[in-house]
């Protein structure tokens, strides 16, 4: 579908939408319940920029990753690298990328718990009551970590009444999961809840150099909690998770437009064919793919409530381990050279307390204090690959070269390990003022203080792969000690029963680290440091239902400012992060529901997002250059001008009433956007605009005992990237035209169109 067919897709699918709503309308619509305050509250009610789904909602459009999830939510973005675990979340468009020494700009929260590495969320949506995207810097409540904001995600509860669902699906490439959830009392105080989730597919690419399918994956999600009432004040939750994700990695294309017939004719010369392919969207590669990944993690987390009279004392107390073992063929070549394995180590330690206020008060407030401890431990090594010595370092310097190259180890050919330790304590306080029924007021401030070592090894083991990439670097004493206070002050005027008007200031941070990846040159120990960035959030908004409940419009304009932001670029050969100026990102977000009639509920979203930097003096050069760019006053990468969803579903009776049929189309419109992994914004990394389509439709027990639906994802099979790259080592294939400065981009692809069908039964209450 051309881009301007989705330019004009979603103006006509509004106006629809409002032709429709111009009917008379007859039902209310769900109340969404959130937790973004710490408390138990209606979204209409909270005065910040957020969107929330329910359990039900992620359900019906078959919302099982937060990848799937950014498709909804305005200003939100998930996307992967070549590496499914470095994934890259961005709000607003700030975000951090990878796995990396550097921390996360949006913080993600499982029931309360912290989940510190973007990899580590990769995995299955399960049994979720509701799932929220905070916007703007969440630095008091939430705190660790969230410059740009955060995901708060709560997972259903035991209830004292037996019930759950089982559910089968099948779908192309081979698709097929099972999934059940059982509740049970166990006692008179205590109930038990468990979920399970089991999901396999094939590849949904094919590499013609080997003639065989690529990208399988499958998923393991296993969740057990029991709800305890040890007395009438006193109530915990224990929470056991575990989640196994396998996968045969990304389809990462030769963008055919950015060919080079150098590289090509290298290539070929060297191995006997290129990697350039008819189309760079199509999941078709001819090249070497050596990827794959095995995820594992698993957590335990106690949950007290403890009724202190009119307060509310809360503990959570959790642990984490996260594991994942990758192999990538890095260079993407004909030839199997320099396969490059990873392996991240996380175990974590979290512990918070809160003191709640009653809420009945005029005046209302969150105390509490929260403690953090983190190992992370990132070791890589390139193996030499069984075409490096012969015929790579043969062609590029000779015979003997090529001898002494074999003589030495060739798994690992380079080595090196990053080890990390973090100490993180936090005291916070929030406080509502009402000063009438209609008028209230808002102060937050946190103290943090974070605390971290680390040290990082590099080793050649084989000398003349070593030359050409990788430098030996002994830095075993980095340090860095970050103090940071962050505050809100918010407004909330309720200028009628229905419009809650609310104006806000708040500040976030986000702390210091360390470059953790290998070089081609020995940095050194102050060019490995990196120092904290922080964020200034200034947002206008209103929250407003109207036609008696019938349909609810939220709109948030902002302006956020960060000073001294993390700028993670790539040089050809590694990354380096630092510290490179200022940025800002003004716009806005809404958020529509629509319930017009009994049968039909219409949601809606879009954002409006114009990025600048202020500031950035000497950003990476354009390829075949070596001076840096000045890119102040131009548009920072994933940061698209417009985003828009329109989801609507339809349910009506098939003839007595005892069975309803539903449809539910939906559309995804995202914009134009530069998605370099490189920040030299590099014309040659923009995706156009594009959307998808989804739709499904089905049959359904009227009275809710069974479910029977058919669906498809992109139904136009848009093709689409969601990263951009440079080719790695370009300059010394032939990639690079210096005089044109463009190099040959690689892609990584988006899903193709994919279908499926999906047998669903509950049972109990």
């Amino acid at each position: 579908m051309s881009t301007k067919m989705h330019r004009r897709t979603l103006p006509c699918l509004a106006s629809l939408l409002l032709l429709i709503v111009s009917n008379v309308a007859t039902a209310q619509i769900e109340e969404i319940i959130v937790t973004a305050t710490k408390r138990a509250e209606n979204i209409q009610d909270v005065p910040i920029s957020i969107s929330a789904y329910s359990g039900e909602f992620l359900e019906n459009s078959d919302i099982r990753t937060l990848q799937d999830l950014s498709l909804y939510a305005p200003n939100f973005t998930f996307a992967t690298s070549t590496q499914p675990t470095n994934a890259r979340i961005f709000i607003r468009g700030i975000g951090s990328v990878g796995n990396s020494g550097i921390e996360t700009s949006v913080g993600v929260y499982v029931d309360g718990v912290y989940y510190p590495r973007p990899g580590s969320v990769i995995g299955n949506l399960l049994d979720i009551e509701t799932a929220e995207v905070l916007r703007g810097p969440q630095g008091t409540l939430f705190g660790r970590n969230t410059a740009a904001g955060a995901l708060n995600l709560t997972t259903r509860n035991p209830t004292d009444e037996v019930g759950g669902y089982v559910q089968a699906g099948f779908g192309d490439y081979s698709a097929y999961s099972l999934e059940g959830v059982f509740n049970t009392p166990l006692s008179e105080k205590v109930s038990a809840r468990v979920a399970a989730k089991y999901s396999d597919r094939d590849g949904y690419g094919f590499n013609t150099l080997t003639d065989r399918e690529i990208g399988e994956r499958d998923d393991l999600t296993l969740r057990g909690k029991l709800g305890i009432d040890f007395t009438p004040n006193l109530y915990g939750k224990l929470t056991l998770d575990y989640n196994e994700i396998h996968t045969g990695g990304q389809i990462v294309e030769l963008v055919p437009e950015s060919a080079s017939p150098v590289f090509d004719g290298t290539l070929t010369a060297l191995f006997g064919s290129n990697a350039t392919t008819a189309n760079g969207t199509d999941q078709i590669i001819n090249q070497d793919h050596q990827d794959s990944v095995d995820d594992e993690q698993w957590g335990a987390s106690f949950d007290l409530e403890y009724s202190l009279g009119e307060h509310t004392l809360r503990s959570i107390t959790a642990y984490r381990d996260w594991q994942a073992d990758n192999r990538e063929s890095a260079l993407r070549l004909t030839g199997d050279v320099l396969p490059r394995n990873h392996f991240y180590t996380t175990q974590t330690f979290s512990q918070e307390l809160q003191l709640l206020s009653p809420s009945d008060k005029p005046l209302t407030y969150v105390l509490g204090l929260f403690y953090y401890d983190e190992d992370y431990d990132i070791d890589e090594d390139f193996d030499a690959g069984a075409d490096a010595c012969v015929p790579l370092v043969f062609a590029l310097a000779g015979a003997g070269a090529a001898a002494l190259c074999q003589s030495m180890p060739q798994f690992p050919a380079t080595d090196s390990a990053y080890q990390q330790k973090l100490t993180s304590t936090a005291a916070f306080a929030q406080a509502t003022y009402n000063f009438t029924d209609r008028f209230s007021m808002t102060l937050g401030g946190r103290f943090t203080s974070d605390e971290k070592d680390a040290s990082f090894i590099q080793t050649t083991p084989n000398a003349v792969i070593g030359s050409l990439f990788r430098a030996p670097e002994s830095v075993p004493d980095l340090s860095s000690s970050d103090d940071a206070f962050t505050w809100l002050v918010n407004a909330q005027l309720h200028a009628t029963d229905e419009v809650m008007l609310f104006a806000s200031v708040s500040t976030g941070f986000k702390g210091g680290g360390f470059n953790s990846g290998g070089s081609g040159v020995a940095l050194g120990r102050a060019a490995r440091i990196f120092q904290e960035e922080t964020s200034t959030n200034y947002e206008l908004g209103i929250k407003s239902r109207f036609w008696d409940d019938k349909a609810t419009a939220n709109v948030t304009a902002y302006r956020t400012e960060l000073d001294d932001f993390q700028d993670r670029s790539f040089d050809g050969i590694s990354f380096l992060t630092r510290n490179a100026g200022k940025r800002t990102q003004t716009g806005f977000e809404a958020d529509t529901v629509f319930n017009p009639t009994d049968s039909l509920m219409i949601f809606g979203a879009i954002s409006y997002l114009n990025a600048e930097f202020d500031t950035f003096a000497s950003a990476s050069p354009l390829p075949g250059n070596t001076a840096p760019q000045d890119l102040s006053g131009r548009r920072p990468h994933f940061s698209p001008k417009w985003q828009g969803s329109l989801v609507a579903e339809w349910r009506a009776p098939v003839g007595s009433g005892n069975l309803e049929w539903f449809l539910r189309p939906e559309y995804t419109y995202i914009g134009d956007q530069n998605i370099g992994g490189n920040t030299n914004l590099n014309p040659q990394s923009i995706q156009d605009a594009y959307g998808l389509i989804n739709l499904r439709l089905g049959l359904a027990a009227a009275d809710g005992s069974w479910q029977v639906s058919a669906y498809g994802k992109n139904l136009s099979d848009e093709g689409y990237c969601e990263v951009m790259f440079d080719q790695p080592l370009g300059a010394a294939f032939g990639a690079v035209n210096a005089a044109a400065n463009t190099v040959t981009q690689r892609c990584i692809v988006g899903a193709p169109r994919i279908y499926g069908v999906l047998f669903r039964m509950n049972f109990g209450s």
